[in-house]
């Protein structure tokens, strides 16, 4: 079956219209990104999203006929009802994500309602893609509105291709942990196989989410969940720099405008009197910064009042969300900057602000992005903000000033513009002047260096990247699927078992028989464990060996009724053989642990809920318990710290899962495990470990050994074995 392209968002390409009485569909002129349109236009992609039609009454036979078309289109409508659209998309979505993502925590509104109807209307996409998605199939996902759904579709079909991209900030965990819902979220986004973020900010504050929330340590921006590994990245947006950069040129060459086109109106009634023009765009958001920007140009006009008269403001904002009180606020306080600063400066030839509360066409934004000296673009907090890459492809002739507020995404990847704090109103001024007195030359130079970056990472390059990353996703899973424990592969190591005459098999403890515990002293083994363990040594042509770092006194205290065992304790340095009692492989030093003892109790103190265990010839520092980020650091610190110690005490720090252990050096699980190799011949080898302090146990088997690593992190093992659980299903298998 061959594979199609799913895209799913809030809302479908296409609206339904009424014109001239009949109902009709159209292209949006305002959707996401035009490139996904174009992988839309392909045969074999599909768009799921709300049709978005709420403003229409339509007849049942009106519907019928319009939900025919968008099937014509490949577009699968979610029907919502008004209860759904009023608090999912105007409750959860609008006043409690947006704000809060953006850093607007007081107005952000925690409504139980709204997330259950969140949780309602994701589940109904989910339903919706489930009845038209192949197994083949790929499908992405489009930002916030639907946080929920890549976990509610690996719920349902695990082996689905999904993809999630986030087109607003993903905020830092601060800001996250005020969410009641944080945990869900973040669960509900890690359903994907490829996470994706517009800047590494975004991606960061996510894994730090993920882990402090979940637990789950990222590697290499990836994590592993089970067998399944999920990618984050950040992948810039860009834009159709070709299309604005030859319609511009099209403007320029031109032997005539259109008499009421922007361009012209702008040419006759500001430029052609020698006026400088100022450019703003934006939707009514707070986010956006709209009156903190009209107070920093009052203050320019102010500050320098050479340049009244000479400089105009011409401000477009595009109605947003006006059902919503602070948007309804928010443009009664622009209106009335507005206003007063017009009448405070504008004289009888001069409006020092042209002001539109309007949509504005991509065409009508190019005219303007063409006659604009000088873009203002200082949103406070801004996902991308693509305006400011439409400003720079439009700019033919290469002049033109991009003044940019640092808290876009943006502004990671064009360092060559004035870049501003949008919330330092006298650096907003001051970039002002600075933009209208720099030299067309320097002008030149920058925006050529942006140009060159907009034209090869455009919009194209955004999709192709985010699906190939999908890919390379998919096959690193695949690859992973090879060598996990299968039926099949079970099969072989219970045939080569049952023919085999003499056995040894090596169990780590901890991660590998059983789970971890927040006290390592409580990880005690269950009757269970003792059942397969009875099970496994009652075979006379079984030699198991228990290999681990605990300490002996445990060990011997949990196994005391299993004398048929061989035991190695801290990681090699004591061995008891069956029926025989406690000896150390080699005589070991313990004069050392007195000089590094104090430095641990040291880290202890500094880091809360670490511990320090002491072992008989080894020191271990937890740090399982300890805020995530600080054990972290406190590990790199540590292990600075004990380098030059350890080197000349002739010692070894093995840093474990959440665990600093320092020892004498040259003790190791393989090396202990290779002396019980040697004392028969055997024809069954297998080791069973967790950590990589068992990659010395795998190193140390022959190539014939069955060696299985316990999850899916990097191993020399030939095979991988998902949990505890698994562990105990084969061994009991095998003790049958």
């Amino acid at each position: 079956m061959m594979s199609r392209l799913i895209i799913v968002s809030n809302k479908l390409p296409l609206e339904v219209v009424r014109e001239n009485g009949k109902v009709k569909l159209n292209e949006k002129a305002f959707r996401i990104p035009n490139k996904l349109n174009t992988y839309y236009s392909m045969k074999d992609c599909l768009w799921v999203g709300w049709p978005g039609e709420e403003s229409l009454e339509l007849s049942e036979e009106e519907r019928d006929a319009v939900y025919g078309d968008f099937e014509k289109e490949l577009c699968y409508p979610v029907e919502l009802t008004e209860d759904d659209i009023k608090n999912h998309n105007y409750g959860f979505c609008n006043a409690t994500l947006w704000p809060l993502f953006h850093y607007f925590t007081q107005h952000s509104e925690f409504n139980i309602e709204y997330w259950e109807y969140y949780q309602k209307v994701n589940q109904k996409f989910a339903d919706k893609i489930l009845k038209v998605a192949n197994p083949s199939d790929t499908i992405w996902i489009q930002d916030y509105q639907l946080l929920l759904l890549p976990k509610l579709l690996r719920d349902a079909q695990p082996d689905l291709t999904i993809g999630f991209f986030l087109h607003i900030p993903f905020p830092s965990y601060e800001i996250l942990r005020i969410l009641p819902w944080r945990k869900e979220i973040v669960e509900g986004m890690l359903g994907s196989d490829l996470v994706g973020f517009h800047t590494f900010d975004y991606e960061r504050h996510f894994m730090s989410s993920v882990r402090r929330l979940l637990g789950y340590d990222n590697i290499l921006n990836t994590v592993k969940l089970n067998e399944r590994v999920v990618k984050f990245d950040n992948f810039p947006m860009g834009i159709d720099y070709a299309y604005f950069h030859s319609y511009s040129k099209s403007l320029e060459e031109a032997k005539e405008l259109p008499k009421d086109s922007l361009k012209a109106t702008f040419t006759k009634g500001v430029l052609s009197n020698g006026i400088r023009l100022i450019l703003s765009i934006d939707r009514l958001d707070y986010a956006k910064g709209i009156p903190q920007r009209l107070e920093a140009f009052e203050q320019f006009l102010n500050r320098y009042p050479q340049y009244v008269g000479k400089v105009c403001l011409a401000m477009f904002v595009i109605p947003s969300r006006e059902v919503l009180a602070e948007y309804q606020t928010l443009k009664k306080t622009v209106d009335e900057m507005v206003g007063r600063i017009n009448g405070q400066f504008g004289t009888a030839g001069w409006m020092p602000i042209w002001y539109f509360y309007r949509t504005i066409s991509t065409e009508e934004k190019i005219e303007m992005y063409s006659v604009s000296d000088i873009a203002l673009i200082s949103p406070l907090r801004d996902g991308m903000n693509l305006i400011a890459k439409e400003y720079i492809a439009s700019r033919v002739d290469k002049t033109g000033v991009l003044i940019l507020s640092e808290m876009t995404g943006v502004s990671k990847e064009m360092s060559e513009a004035l870049q501003v704090n949008p919330s330092n109103i006298h650096e907003v001024a001051e970039s002002i002047r600075e933009a209208l007195e720099m030299s067309a030359s320097e002008q030149k130079q920058r925006n050529k260096v942006m140009q060159k970056r907009l034209k090869l990472y455009n919009e194209e390059k955004w999709a192709n990247d985010i699906l190939n990353s999908l890919k390379g996703v998919k096959q690193l899973q695949e690859k992973n699927l090879t060598r996990k424990i299968s039926p099949k592969i079970t099969e072989t190591i219970k045939t080569k078992y049952n023919q085999s005459k003499k056995r040894i098999i090596f169990l780590d403890y901890d991660g590998t028989l059983t789970g971890f515990h927040k006290d390592p002293q409580k990880a005690i083994p269950n009757e269970e464990l003792y059942s397969i363990l009875r099970a496994l040594v009652a075979d006379e042509k079984n030699r198991i060996i228990i290999i681990s770092g605990r300490d002996k006194e445990t060990l011997g205290e949990w196994f005391s009724n299993f004398n048929n065992i061989t035991f190695i304790a801290e990681h090699g340095v004591w061995v008891k053989p069956p029926q025989g009692d406690w000896g150390m492989l080699e005589p070991i030093d313990k004069n050392w642990m007195d000089i590094i003892r104090p430095l641990i109790s040291f880290y202890v103190d500094r880091t809360p809920r670490s511990l320090l265990e002491e072992k008989n010839y080894s020191l271990v520092w937890h740090y399982r318990n300890a805020d995530p980020d600080l054990g972290v650091i406190r590990a790199w610190e540590l292990k600075d710290e004990l380098r030059d110690l350890v080197s000349n005490l002739n010692l070894e720090i093995m840093d474990g899962d959440k665990v600093i252990e320092i020892k004498n050096s040259g003790i190791n699980k393989g090396r202990a495990a290779g002396q019980q190799l040697t004392q028969d011949d055997f024809d069954f080898i297998m080791a069973l470990g967790d950590d990589w302090t068992d990659e010395f146990t795998f190193g140390a088997m022959p190539d014939d050994a069955f060696t299985i690593k316990v999850g899916t992190k990097s191993t020399k093992a030939n095979y991988y074995i998902d949990s505890v659980e698994s562990v105990r299903k084969l061994l009991t298998l095998m003790g049958e």
